[in-house]
């Protein structure tokens, strides 16, 4: 990533930060977003979960993000859960910047 690439990721991560910020008063760590993205795409509408629950819908949020990317690609399922297979594309970046990356990708096509 340049430098530039860099200035302009950083802006648009912060961008995402200050809107969960103006919603929520709080600024969110990371898993905290995998969260609200896990349970945007978990299938199952359930409000109280447990650790566990949460762990697995934070898991959910990463593999959702690092599909946009292009690193899993959803699979059949006979689970109510969605399952995902990583694909050969592979990546020397930092697992957070990638993760980060694709929470971008995920909101801004959700706006699209």
């Amino acid at each position: 990533m340049t430098t530039e690439d860099k200035t302009s990721f950083e802006k648009e991560y912060k961008s995402l930060e200050f809107q969960f910020i103006r919603r929520f008063s709080k600024k969110p760590s990371l898993e905290a977003i995998l969260l609200l993205i896990g349970y945007q795409e978990c299938p199952v509408n359930k409000l109280n979960r447990d650790k566990e629950e949460k762990v697995d819908l934070i898991n959910l949020g990463t593999l959702v993000v690092l599909e946009t990317l292009g690193y899993f690609r959803r699979i059949p399922s006979d689970s109510n859960w969605p399952a995902f297979e990583p694909t050969d594309l592979k990546t020397n970046e930092d697992k957070e910047i990638a993760v980060k990356r694709g929470i971008i990708k995920y909101f801004k096509d959700l706006g699209d």
